[in-house]
């Protein structure tokens, strides 16, 4: 209230003022007036102010609403309603599909690459016989997997044994340099529960122009990997297509 007294007492002083000097000052009088006029405009657009931010503030037991997550269209299934996966800690797809479009954003704006890789494990038959010796499998590579990746990429699991990865200022050549980096960091670990390792590349913008393209077109190249399944080796790395720049 101490706000709006001040305004109205102006106005009554200049109002006075003004009456009093006419006869006597004509100048005084109009600045008398001027004062009145600038009280006037302080006191309307305070009292307008407060109306405005009195319809923003929430009434008593009003909640406001949480905001939801942007998710690309055609989310999998796997623990969609976990942001987490308990078993290895990592985002779960609606997370990493949020993620994934500021992650875009910031590449189509700043004009650097960003890539998606989809990997596949194929267990052993041991592994796939007994599911805690399958669930221990997949312990083992994840750790494998945090400790290959960098501190800026983002893992996700996004199927029971498919994981995806957000390898930002990274192409697509880069993309398939770190999938192979993996299968050769898992030789190297001597684990025998994971057979195989493919993957499916995708990079921004030269394989998809969109976080939904990225994530389908990644997901065709690694089902091309998978058809490979029965070729020696330590598992295919397949790099979609070239797409046209739209921009």
């Amino acid at each position: 209230m101490e706000r709006v007294q001040t305004p109205l007492a102006a106005i009554a002083v200049s109002l006075v003022a003004a009456i009093a000097a006419w006869a006597y000052r004509p100048l005084i009088a109009v600045s008398a007036v001027a004062s009145l006029v600038c009280a006037w405009a302080l006191l309307h657009g305070h009292h307008k102010a407060t109306i405005e931010a009195s319809a923003l503030e929430p009434s008593e037991g009003d909640v406001a609403p949480a905001a939801a997550p942007s998710v690309v269209e055609g989310s999998n299934s796997f623990q969609a309603h976990l942001s987490n996966d308990p078993d290895t800690g990592f985002i779960t797809y609606p997370v990493f599909a949020a993620i994934l479009e500021a992650k875009v954003a910031t590449a189509r704006r700043r004009l650097w690459p960003v890539t998606v890789v989809q990997l596949e494990l194929g267990l052993a038959p041991d592994a796939l016989e007994v599911s805690d010796v399958a669930a221990n499998a997949i312990l083992g590579f994840s750790a494998l997997l945090r400790a290959t990746i960098r501190e800026a990429d983002v893992c996700a699991r996004i199927g029971q044994q498919r994981f995806a990865l957000i390898l930002e200022d990274t192409d697509e050549e880069g993309g398939a340099w770190a999938a192979e980096r993996l299968q050769v960091a898992h030789v190297r670990s001597g684990v025998t529960l994971v057979g195989k390792i493919s993957a499916g590349v995708a990079g921004y913008p030269t394989n998809g122009a969109t976080p939904k393209e990225l994530l389908t077109r990644s997901s065709m190249a690694l089902e091309r990997a998978l058809a490979s399944l029965e070729e020696p080796g330590v598992g295919r790395v397949v790099v979609a297509p070239s797409v046209p720049y739209k921009g």
